[in-house]
């Protein structure tokens, strides 16, 4: 055999056995969600850095808390759609069922930035939850993506924000057995986390754009189990059991 019929075997069979695996790479899926930076709006009027910035890194928990249930979306917004379902509707739902559940089990006093399909801004939800002088802010989501590949739960926290990502790592161990794909803790400069003045974290309870995340979340009893997962997370966080 000459050495050019060899060379020319070695490269067949390199393009043979490499081809097959650069086909098999999984697709990218999304590092960060899609939900509005804090650069979308103008801060709230009563935002306040200071106060936010000592919360942050002394954890500060005392009495029995505040919390302030944001549900995304509502109104003329209807957030990620998908398999018949808006994320508008199912996070009104899960944050309702969490209220419940909390005033049902825990000395825990809620409010929420909307309680029925109407639109609010994120000037107007942070507004909101400082004027309350809350303790904790939990926004909930459902994710989404361009095909039907990405799926499972994340959950954010702020960055550096020692509290924020506490939160978030609280919330997101109580969620896990809903879910087999586990995404992480994560941090991002989400608006409704920059500008509210309490503890804060934005949860991603599965991504609308799957067939088997969105399957689970048309169930109520799914919904229920999440919003009991959000009510145990954030009271893991704040009474340490």
């Amino acid at each position: 055999m000459t050495l050019k019929t060899t060379l020319l075997a070695t490269l067949a069979l390199t393009t043979l056995f490499t081809a097959p695996a650069m086909a098999a790479n999984p697709q990218k899926q999304p590092e960060i969600a899609p939900e509005a930076l804090s650069t979308a709006e103008q801060p709230p009027s009563n935002y306040d850095a200071a106060a936010k910035s000592a919360r942050s890194s002394l954890e500060i928990k005392n009495g029995n808390p505040v919390a302030v249930l944001d549900p995304g979306h509502g109104g003329s917004d209807p957030g990620a759609v998908g398999y018949s379902l808006q994320e508008k509707d199912i996070t009104l739902d899960i944050a309702l069922r969490t209220r419940a559940y909390i005033w049902a089990n825990y000395p825990m006093w809620v409010y929420m930035t909307r309680e029925t399909d109407v639109y609010k801004s994120l000037n107007e939800r942070t507004s909101f939850a400082n004027a309350q002088y809350a303790d904790l802010f939990v926004s909930m989501h459902i994710n989404s993506y361009s095909t039907s590949a990405a799926s499972g739960l994340e959950t954010y926290g702020y960055p550096g924000a020692a509290d924020s990502i506490s939160l978030a790592t609280r919330i997101y161990d109580k969620l896990k057995p809903s879910f087999s794909v586990h995404r992480g803790v994560k941090t991002a400069e989400f608006y409704v986390l920059k500008y509210t003045n309490m503890t804060s974290m934005l949860g991603e309870t599965g991504f609308i754009s799957n067939g088997t995340d969105a399957g689970n979340l048309a169930k109520d009893t799914f919904r229920q189990q999440l919003a009991v997962q959000y009510a145990q997370g954030m009271h893991t966080y704040w009474w340490g059991y």
